[in-house]
């Protein structure tokens, strides 16, 4: 069997050609299961790489895997290393728990900045490495970001559980016409307002809204707000304190989705993304196809997660319909 420092070789090499990007400094260096090493993610974020360590899965020592990241790091132009131990629920996670994922000192390697700008193409986003469990950017959705930025020109956008708004700047970019992001997080919010001025997009007509997206839903129909395009990323599992509130996805599918179409004017576009791994691509397009009745949604793609990936195509499903007929 090949050892830890191996594998990690291994998996790194897989990426060489993502390595050498002039325009691509942030996607994933090792994946898991998929790489050998079950419970073990690495991404790159610029000069630093971020180890994920999923509870209940990674059987290795610890300190083996802290030798074997340190072998390797500098190989990939990164400076530090920071360690998240992704626990299953962090909705009850322990102050300690919490202090460690917002400590400066890394790992490995020497103190990076609390703020990064990470380059994907023509896109700039700020990444906060030692910011909680999240940095602020899911690089799995990086292609679908270059979709939307290749249709939304002269569209109407709405972008729900928009996080930092990864997928609104994308929609900007591409010359949307207006914006809508939505988010609980007024924090977020304000984080992709500044992921908008990194990309020197004016604010002027587009829209941040802090709100539940199923009260956006119904605030939108009063005021009588249309889009051409919508999409939906949501998590698979969220809880809130205030107001006290707990979302489940697959509960909930049908009726985001249908939610989202009762807004969507007659051949918009709908980006439908998850990572719930008990819902499969059959039932996503099952949930769009029965929403939109008796309007028609055409499945104009299923997207494949990007090639750093590969090897969990249970990982993140996604598909892209549109949506013709009159509400």
């Amino acid at each position: 069997m090949s050892s830890l420092r191996e594998r990690l070789s291994t998996g790194f090499a897989r990426r060489a050609a993502l390595l050498r990007h002039s325009d691509l400094d942030a996607f994933r260096l090792f994946n898991g299961a998929a790489d050998g090493v079950d419970g073990v993610v690495i991404e790159k974020l610029g000069p630093v790489l971020v180890v994920q360590l999923h509870e209940g899965r990674f059987a290795g020592d610890l300190e083996a895997l802290r030798d074997a990241v340190g072998q390797h790091y500098r190989e990939c132009g990164a400076t530090a290393v920071y360690l998240k131990k992704f626990v299953r629920d962090r909705s009850g996670v322990d102050d300690e728990t919490v202090a460690e994922h917002r400590e400066p000192t890394p790992w490995i390697g020497e103190p990076a900045p609390e703020r990064i700008i990470v380059r994907e193409g023509p896109l700039r986003f700020i990444v906060r490495p030692y910011d909680g469990f999240s940095v602020g950017l899911f690089l799995e959705q990086r292609d679908n970001r270059r979709r939307v930025r290749e249709m939304a020109k002269d569209r109407r956008v709405l972008n729900t559980f928009s996080y930092t708004c990864g997928f609104s700047v994308a929609a900007a970019a591409g010359g949307a016409t207006s914006v809508s992001s939505v988010d609980l997080s007024v924090r977020y919010l304000e984080w992709g307002k500044e992921n908008f001025t990194e990309n020197s997009i004016s604010l002027d007509g587009h829209w941040f809204f802090r709100s539940d997206t199923f009260e956006f839903y119904e605030r939108a129909t009063r005021q009588n707000r249309r889009f051409d395009m919508v999409i939906l990323d949501p998590p698979t599992f969220s809880k809130t304190r205030r107001p006290n509130r707990v979302f489940v996805l697959k509960d909930r599918l049908d009726d985001l989705v249908r939610g989202a179409l009762r807004l969507l004017d007659p051949g918009g576009l709908l980006l439908v993304s998850c990572n719930d791994r008990q819902l499969t691509l059959k039932a996503l397009e099952a949930a769009v196809h029965h929403a939109a009745e008796p309007r028609r949604a055409t499945i104009l793609e299923r997207p494949r997660l990007p090639e750093d990936f590969a090897g969990d195509a249970d990982y993140a499903k996604s598909l892209i319909a549109r949506i013709d007929g009159s509400v």
